[in-house]
């Protein structure tokens, strides 16, 4: 197999500033859960378009570094790793929220456990399969999304030759908003509630692949964009367009609907996104912008250097965790000490986005350097003494 890449010190290394960017994905969407953000949702996306360029950026490096392997062994290594590097504190967390829901005795969000111990739960959450309250484990449903994804992009990364891979990542990424036109009319007709087609949309997994395979195609080329910044900079350029003429286009519809005031910027990159095409569209002018912020992590401009900012590589290094963690802080806080008023005055959802915020950063960083890396080491020690067993497993 031919690698894209040409073999250069800045790909074997791990990047800052791509932890700056999860550092604030996670703050994004811990801000929409308290109410300060409308736009915090967004994070989740941002997190899908790194997910797609790490991990073929992995696969990159492996074609680089290596001997040949057997697909089936690198399949079996893919899922290995990152079998260890998310399920042991996802179980963590699943037990944890599981035992405070016993505790207090609200124990129906519980029935959603079979859903999340499939990474099915996304499909729970359109659906509702059986009727249950999320409580803590609301936000988990993207997960499962991800772990759909991964099922199917070793395949067509390892199996297919590489440019005919690019190929079809390339179709798959120009097909995303026609594959989400379909998936929303599909939806439409079990139900016209504007509600549950916009979640129907947002939350199955097919159709928001492109985010990750526009992550992979980022990884594929990124000795190319390094070399030749001015890329960057068109795409970048290409991708404000886009935003600003979809943003413009909705304005324009909203106020031939009769919109005024704050009403004129409703329901366009927030509250009920679907109609009139927002839920073709959004999207994939949302992963152009995305992809366009981690294509300057790449060029190293002064613009992106705070993301390196120690600080801010903290925070994105224990992220994940974080994810999990801010669902959970939520909860007990809206069970026990204050009340989930959507009136919440404003200086007060900036002190509890502050106090979860904290909490939940010290959370996550206690089960990273305590829990989650010593496993991580336990399962890469195992994987460099065992390659034979695992090409064997083939």
């Amino acid at each position: 197999m031919i690698p894209v890449q040409a073999k250069g010190p800045s790909s074997q290394q791990r990047l800052d500033e791509i932890d700056g960017l999860r550092a604030i994905a996670m703050t994004m969407v811990i801000a929409q859960h308290c109410g300060i953000a409308p736009f915090g949702w967004t994070g989740v996306w941002l997190f899908y378009c790194i997910s797609g360029f790490v991990i073929t950026r992995r696969f990159v490096q492996d074609d680089l570094t290596r001997l040949p392997m057997p697909e089936g062994s690198r399949y079996l290594t893919f899922v290995y790793r990152r079998f260890f590097r998310i399920v042991p504190i996802y179980l963590l967390y699943l037990g944890l929220g599981s035992s405070l829901l016993l505790l207090t005795e609200r124990t129906e969000s519980i029935q959603n456990i079979p859903f999340l111990l499939t990474f099915t739960f996304n499909w729970q959450a359109i659906f509702q399969i059986w009727p249950a309250p999320d409580g803590p484990f609301g936000p988990l449903w993207t997960l499962s999304v991800e772990e759909q994804f991964y099922l199917v992009f070793p395949a067509l990364f390892l199996i297919l030759p590489r440019r005919r891979f690019l190929a079809v990542a390339t179709i798959l990424i120009a097909a995303g908003p026609l594959i989400r036109h379909l998936m929303s009319g599909v939806l439409y007709r079990m139900s016209p509630d504007p509600d549950f087609v916009a979640f129907g949309v947002y939350a199955s997994s097919f159709t928001q692949f492109d985010a990750f395979l526009m992550g992979a195609l980022v990884a594929c080329h990124e000795s190319r964009l390094r070399a030749h910044p001015i890329i960057v900079k068109y795409f970048s350029m290409i991708a404000a367009i886009a935003m600003l003429i979809y943003v413009a286009t909705y304005v324009g519809i909203n106020i031939s609907n009769g919109s005024r005031g704050i009403d004129i910027v409703r329901n366009i990159i927030s509250g009920v996104l679907w109609g009139n095409g927002r839920e073709t569209v959004l999207y994939t002018v949302l992963d152009l912008v995305w992809i366009s912020a981690i294509m300057w992590t790449l060029i190293k401009p002064k613009l992106s250097r705070p993301l390196a900012w120690p600080a801010f590589v903290f925070v994105g290094r224990v992220s994940y965790g974080g994810y999990l963690y801010h669902a959970l802080v939520l909860w007990v806080l809206f069970t026990t000490v204050i009340s989930a008023d959507p009136t919440l005055a404003i200086p007060s959802r900036l002190l509890l986005f502050v106090v979860v915020w904290c909490i939940t950063v010290t959370l996550a960083s206690i089960t990273y350097h305590w829990f989650e890396m010593p496993i991580m080491a336990w399962a890469n020690r195992r994987l460099r003494q065992t390659p034979r067993q695992m090409g064997d497993a083939t």
